[in-house]
């Protein structure tokens, strides 16, 4: 009988953490499911380890890279290999809690026009303290949620409330087999962003529901993704230009929300590389394409430390 979910795990050189991401999926409350571990040319012993875990546990499918192709790549690989006709993502640094997920596979599967689904997330920090999402970075999304709870439709507003900002965690989604191979998986030509692009993709073809529900602790190590940057701002470059004129036919307001964020995103870049002038006029544009008081205060920021008024680049808080 084949499985009703597969979990897709890319990973390299995670040995400190994979086995704890990989326990939590084979804890999931719910029956006939596989996991996809993708090593990626991992060279710390990752590839014996989950030899002689599926050895142990039949639900354990490793697939072995020899060489490093990429996180896109290798989710689609495990996107490839999946046989369920619901696929779930989980990244070797995180964590998903006791009892996530079963509840949005018995959607999916009662929606089979579900294509996308992701849930609320508590990050765990380097220092060891754990901090909710930060709503206030999504605040389209977090007017759209207004208080409620469970599982929410996005309806006819999704494309536009994921193209406007992203507010999906690549481990807590729930995706269509189908409709992620429709859409033609994740870009591997993207450094950083490729999750959000396929999820504006996946948003143009069908339904997307988010459920409030905190399922995943997902970690922010100092060396992660996250936290390279040059790679993020530029996919959130190429992820703006591809999608834009589509923005802009669809929905003016997330046009300028993808255009706010990605000028917020270039003045965090400016402000890295010591550039305080371009960093204040990037402010600037972010508050002209989202006027508000938080903008405001933005451009405040960034003139006083234009001005060496303030803290140092290295040291501000964004």
């Amino acid at each position: 009988m084949l499985p009703r979910l597969s979990v897709i795990i890319p990973c390299r050189n995670a040995l400190d953490t994979l086995p704890r991401a990989v326990a939590s999926a084979l804890a999931l409350p719910i029956d006939r499911f596989e996991v996809i571990v993708v090593d990626d040319g991992s060279t710390d012993g990752t590839g014996a380890w989950l030899a002689e875990l599926a050895a142990r546990d039949p639900r354990v499918v490793p697939l072995r890279r020899d060489a490093e192709h990429g996180v896109s790549a290798a989710r689609n690989a495990g996107i490839v290999a999946a046989r369920a006709p619901v696929l779930g993502f989980l990244d070797a640094d995180d964590v998903w809690y006791a009892g996530a997920i079963g509840s949005r596979l018995e959607w999916h599967e009662a929606h089979p026009e579900t294509v996308l689904s992701f849930s609320d997330y508590m990050t765990l920090l380097p220092d060891g303290a754990l901090q909710p999402r930060h709503r206030a970075s999504w605040p389209r999304f977090s007017r759209f949620v207004d208080g409620r709870s469970g599982m929410l439709p996005l309806g006819t507003a999704a494309f536009s409330l994921l193209v406007g900002e992203n507010p999906v965690c690549t481990s807590s989604v729930l995706a269509s087999r189908a409709a992620v191979q429709a859409a033609g998986g994740f870009d591997p030509g993207l450094r950083q962003a490729e999750d959000w692009d396929l999820w504006i993709r996946l948003a143009r073809q069908r339904a997307v529901a988010a459920s409030t529900t905190v399922e995943l602790l997902h970690a922010d190590w100092p060396g992660s993704l996250s936290h390279d940057v040059v790679g993020r701002i530029g996919g959130i470059r190429e992820v703006v230009r591809r999608h834009r004129a589509e923005a802009w036919r669809r929905s003016p307001r997330a046009a300028l929300a993808a255009l706010c964020l990605l000028e917020q995103a270039e003045a965090e870049l400016a402000r890295h590389t010591g550039h305080l002038g371009q960093a204040f006029l990037h402010s600037m544009g972010a508050a002209a394409c989202h006027p508000s008081v938080e903008m405001a205060r933005g451009v405040a920021r960034a003139a006083l430390t234009a001005a060496g008024l303030m803290v140092r680049p290295g040291q501000w808080a964004a």
